[in-house]
């Protein structure tokens, strides 16, 4: 097809244009071998800039799809299962624990017969439709069987969902493929428990990764008391992009830490980030060096971001990291029996799943004090008057 005819080639590899030019001397035997090979079809060969290459960049850089699109529940539809389903017929026959009785959601327009035993109507879900409900909630970032059932238990309720829910997240391939069942051990040091939101916490980077919009690392940071993290795409790992990545990403948003636990890496060893911590008044704290099960918070998230990263299958890892994230802070958390978000903002937050919608703020009588007490001040909060700039 090419052989006999006059063609240009462009390329943006500038030495391959300088070997055609360079004596034959200077050439080892086998770059003359390919150099010769080359000249058989066209030796004009003219360069131009990467970024202006567009057309072969087409051929090798395939658009792949942002995030899969999550499933949306037809409520609808399933009240009219509701209406023939033989399980939910003994549910309400038996002597059953739940409070299940029809419950009116204006903004649908419809009737579901629901669980009211807590503060929020839970609907039953016929089983054509609990796939579709477990991958709203599980596919958000492929969490483990304990916090999927929590997470569905929650909004919906079905027969012996527990051992149900378990046996889909053992046939859920992805998990299969991407989860790391070589968890971290136990810290070589302790430290002290934080008495206030966001005054100790944990930094690191992971990386490198696939570039994805420019970014190949991501600076990592979570709360010790809340657990709530934050993950920062970054171009590099310099001293200049950690700082600018924690005083934009965390620091604007959450205030000042008093404590921040960091390894030894040179970004944060820098004259530049000792300076920073300085300056704003925190105290730092190095974890081991070569023992990154010290500094086992983070290193905790880190295996949950890369598995669910990898599950989501998308080389644009930067636009299915919120999705990602979002599934991170609503997943309970057992050591403190609630999630992230409702320890940073007095409630839980709304997943894909949630449509059917409801005005009041979940009563969270099962959750640890702080949980309850933030609740209820969250319930009393007034709008401030507004100022005026206006008139300045």
């Amino acid at each position: 097809m090419l052989e006999g005819r006059n063609f240009s080639i462009y390329t943006d590899q500038k030495p391959l244009i300088f070997a055609f030019k360079q004596k034959p001397e200077k050439c080892s035997p086998r770059h003359l071998r390919h150099l010769d090979y080359i000249s058989q079809f066209s030796t004009d060969i003219r360069h131009v800039n990467g970024k202006d290459n567009i057309i072969a960049d087409t051929l090798s850089r395939i658009e792949i799809d942002a995030i899969t699109a999550l499933p949306n529940l037809d409520y609808k539809k399933i009240a009219q299962e509701q209406l023939n389903d033989s399980e939910l017929e003994q549910l309400l026959e038996s002597n059953s624990s739940l409070k299940l009785e029809k419950h009116y959601f204006p903004l649908e327009d419809i009737h579901l017969i629901c669980d009211m035993s807590t503060n929020q109507p839970r609907p039953f879900i016929p089983k054509a439709y609990r796939q579709i409900v477990f991958e709203n909630v599980h596919f958000l970032s492929h969490p483990g069987t304990s916090a999927t059932s929590n997470l569905i238990s929650k909004r919906f309720i079905w027969p012996k969902m527990k051992s149900d829910i378990r046996d889909r997240i053992r046939a859920c391939t992805k998990c299969q493929r991407a989860k790391v069942f070589q968890h971290t051990k136990a810290p070589l040091s302790t430290f002290s428990e934080p008495d206030a939101r966001f005054s100790h916490i944990h930094l690191d980077y992971i990386g490198p990764l696939p570039i994805s919009e420019g970014k190949k690392y991501c600076l990592t940071i979570i709360d010790r008391f809340t657990r709530w993290s934050e993950v920062i795409p970054t171009v590099d790992m310099t001293a200049e992009t950690t700082a600018h990545a924690l005083v934009h990403g965390w620091i604007s948003r959450f205030g000042t830490p008093l404590t921040i636990t960091t390894d030894q890496g040179r970004y944060f060893e820098s004259t530049l980030f000792r300076e920073l911590t300085n300056m704003i008044g925190s105290h730092r704290i190095h974890s081991s060096s070569y023992h990154p099960q010290s500094n086992g918070m983070i290193e905790r998230l880190h295996r949950h971001l890369k598995s669910s990263l990898m599950a989501h299958e998308n080389i644009k890892w930067t636009e299915t990291l919120p999705v990602v994230l979002l599934g991170l802070r609503t997943a309970i958390k057992r050591d403190l029996n609630a999630t992230s978000s409702q320890l940073v903002y007095g409630t839980t937050l709304r997943l894909p799943s949630d449509l059917l919608r409801d005005d009041s703020i979940v009563n969270a009588t099962a959750t640890p004090t702080y949980v309850s007490n933030l609740i209820l001040m969250m319930r009393k909060l007034n709008p401030t008057n507004p100022t005026y700039h206006g008139n300045y």
